[in-house]
């Protein structure tokens, strides 16, 4: 047995601070999520103590008012994520490429940066963040980076986009006249800011433009279903630094299936890329697929990086302490939550967060928004967690092993092979204990479910089997060596067998969309992690501490304090240094620190990252 050691980029935008007992928790009695939509409500709440912490941006405007209170402190981080501008491809005459990129010269992110982010943001280009590894940002031969709008007019009189004399403006290469609306949240200010700076780009460009604001929910929901929009401002946060997203965000045959591919993007070359970004089995063979193919986004722009800004959260310090600098999910993350306690070290307490908006759904295959994601992350167990450093921790796993015919003949061809042993001491909130049988069901009600829609079968796509041959082993195989299998399940939510099931369950693969827990108390919400969702009310949501937890402590916190927020700082270059090359071998991980480097593992498909319209 060959024990594989990982070689991670170390972050430098941002100090995290992993405690060495991550997993115990949580120290307090209670969260408390209330929703408050304004940011000045939220400003106001966090200074007068209402809540401890609000998970959502800190518009740069309130830092002075924030930084003179001595009971707040500031954290603040490069985002992995940006505000970005949805195009639809299919739309006439936005299924042009010349116009989209003719947009994109017009488009000035400098403006943005500096009037609506107020200097706490940078110009990027990728549709990949800047800090990844896999970003390519320096590598493009040109930039649309400020103001270019001769260029853009050059692309469209070229392009045969005819000024009308009479009007003003263009009319589409057949004559017709058009107009595109620029859609955003009509709650968020620095959304419609960045509206404002496309309709002037366009109007730069002689075409006709309007911001258009709307309810966040109905206008993603449009997207989600391929429905009639022209342009759409919201943003969009990684989970991880794994790139394979690329194969299914943008790819072709998804320009039709609902959830996937928003712009309705269709390219041949691009897809051409596909396989060999999915299954590449080296890192200089994934590197070349996921450098081609953001090359040809930024060509193609099916979407518009606004701005990659810095992530900015307040929090009170004179309550609660043991915060946790998440890269990932910065200081109101899963992890904040796990360790936040009293400062005199006591346990107990409730701790009061701000979020932005209500929640549509809590069925975790439906509902994107980050904020639900957080909640959820606090009640659904997985084989593994991103820990605050973004590498792999242990969750219900103990160790893992994985296997390919080379390692055991019995394997197929071609085939890889995960047995993963599990701890013995998970339970369900309804009392039932849970077993490898709960974990392989959770992977074959995916798939099976995936027959009627369910998204989340995307990433199961090349997954022929789940078993568990013993009651805490499970087998996960896939007929495929792939770059990328190991985040395909790893991080993936775990569901009760005895209400996920088509047979003997109470949600059969069918009704994978219209289960509703908590919102309908008719649906069984029954979950295995460290809180419990113990009441719910419109506008409002409370989670209890579950001390059936497996993790949860026998006795005080240890002595644990955020790290200065000021030690985080931007980087001047990419703080990523290059992955050395990495190939398939047979790999043992155990304990609550995972070490591996077969699969550089991170998080994918758009539905597992947070999308929302405040910037």
């Amino acid at each position: 047995m060959i024990l594989v050691l990982i070689s991670l980029p170390n972050p430098t935008f941002a100090q995290s601070t992993t405690p060495s007992n991550l997993n115990t928790g949580p120290y307090v009695d209670e969260i408390v999520y209330v929703v408050i939509p304004r940011q000045d409500d939220q400003v106001l709440a966090l200074q007068s103590g209402a809540i401890e912490m609000h998970m959502g941006f800190i518009d740069p405007s309130y830092l002075p008012t924030l930084d003179m209170d001595p009971s707040i402190d500031i954290y603040s981080a490069l985002r992995n994520g940006y505000g970005h501008i949805t195009i639809n491809c299919r739309k006439y005459p936005l299924n042009i490429s010349a116009f989209r990129r003719a947009f994109a010269f017009a488009f000035d992110k400098t403006e943005v940066a500096a009037e609506v982010m107020q200097g706490f943001s940078q110009v990027h280009d990728s549709l990949v963040p800047y800090a990844n590894g896999w970003c390519v940002e320096e590598d493009f031969e040109w930039h649309y980076y400020t103001n270019q709008a001769d260029i853009g007019n050059q692309i469209l009189d070229n392009a045969g986009f005819i000024i009308n004399a009479s009007s003003g403006y263009r009319l589409a290469p057949d004559g017709s006249p058009f107009e595109v609306l620029i859609t955003y949240a009509d709650y968020s200010e620095l959304a419609g800011g960045v509206a404002q700076i496309g309709a002037d780009a366009l109007q730069a460009l002689h075409v006709n433009a309007t911001p258009n604001p709307a309810e966040f929910n109905e206008y993603i929901s449009i997207l989600d279903a391929h429905g009639d929009f022209d342009m759409a401002f919201y943003s969009r946060n990684f989970y991880s630094n794994d790139v394979d997203w690329l194969a299914y965000d943008y790819w072709s045959e998804y320009s039709v299936v609902p959830y996937q591919n928003p712009t309705n993007f269709v390219n041949a070359t691009y897809d051409s890329w596909r396989d060999q970004l999915l299954y590449g089995t080296s890192y200089e063979e994934v590197y070349e697929a996921a450098a081609e193919m953001q090359k040809i986004l930024h060509y193609n722009v099916p979407v518009l990086v606004a701005y990659q800004n810095t992530y900015i959260q307040a929090y009170r310090n004179d309550a609660l302490t043991g915060h946790v600098q998440d890269l990932s999910r910065y200081i109101s993350g899963p992890w904040t939550m796990r360790k936040i306690h009293r400062l005199d070290g006591t346990m107990g307490g409730i701790v009061f967060v701000g979020i932005g908006e209500e929640q549509e759904s809590f069925n975790v295959f439906v509902a994107r928004n980050p904020t639900i994601r957080s909640i959820f992350d606090e009640l659904y167990p997985s084989l593994f967690k991103y820990g605050p450093d973004m590498v792999p921790h242990t969750d219900l796993a103990r160790q893992m092993f994985i296997d390919t015919h080379d390692d055991n003949p019995s394997i197929s061809e071609g085939h890889t092979r995960f047995t993963i042993d599990l701890i013995e001491n998970a339970t369900w909130s309804d009392g039932t204990p849970l077993t490898a049988e709960d974990v392989a069901n959770s992977f074959t009600y995916i798939v099976e479910s995936g027959a009627y829609g369910n998204p989340q079968a995307v990433e199961c796509i090349d997954l022929v089997a789940a078993y568990a041959p013993l009651p805490y082993r499970v087998v996960l195989e896939y007929n495929t060596e792939s770059y990328w299998h190991f985040s395909n399940f790893a991080f993936d939510y775990i569901f009760p067998r005895h209400i996920f099931h088509d047979v003997d369950g109470e949600i059969g693969y069918e009704e994978w969309n219209t289960w509703n827990p908590v919102i309908d108390p008719e649906h069984h919400h029954v979950t295995s992690g460290p809180f419990i969702l113990t009441e719910y009310n419109p506008g409002e949501y409370i989670l209890a501490a579950n001390e059936d937890f497996r993790y949860y402590p026998t006795g005080p916190p240890p002595d644990h304090t955020a790290s200065n927020p000021t030690d985080s700082t931007t980087p001047t270059g990419n703080p990523f240094e290059p992955i050395s090359p990495i190939t398939l071998a047979t790999t043992v991980i155990s304990g609550t620190s995972v070490i591996i480097i077969v699969l550089v593992v991170f998080e994918i498909i758009r539905h597992k990252q947070g999308i929302t319209g405040e910037g």
